[in-house]
């Protein structure tokens, strides 16, 4: 079963394809310094372009769903900043949508870290 979805651009600069959101400030671990959570536009294109529905997302992540009505936690992630239903994605859950799209790996994360013991440690 497949469901199709429209991702619309309302003035940002959306992700057509999950190579696109490589590099991109939401993608990098959270230590990084150029981290930035990701913006509202960014976990409904992601979830788009990887064919998810709120209820398959839900379930990827570990958030709860209704599989007739989807997932009121993932709709929030997705609704526009400065609306109350508003709600920023934790930084897991996050990492985990882009770890089961292919868009980060497992090591990611690592070799920053790796990187940046590294550097403390020639000071």
């Amino acid at each position: 079963m497949s469901e199709e979805r429209s991702i619309y651009n309302v003035g940002h600069v959306v992700p057509d394809n999950l190579d696109a959101f490589k590099g991109r400030p939401c993608t990098l671990p959270f230590n990084h310094p150029d981290y930035k959570p990701p913006e509202p536009y960014e976990v409904a294109a992601l979830t788009g372009l990887a064919g998810w529905s709120q209820t398959r997302t839900a379930d990827l992540v570990g958030v709860k769903s209704n599989p007739k009505k989807g997932s009121t936690t993932v709709r929030k992630w997705r609704t526009k900043k400065g609306n109350p239903e508003y709600r920023q994605i934790p930084y897991a859950n996050w990492r985990l949508m882009l770890l089961y799209a292919g868009v980060v790996t497992l090591d990611d994360g690592y070799i920053y870290q790796t990187s940046k013991v590294a550097e403390s440690n020639k000071s």
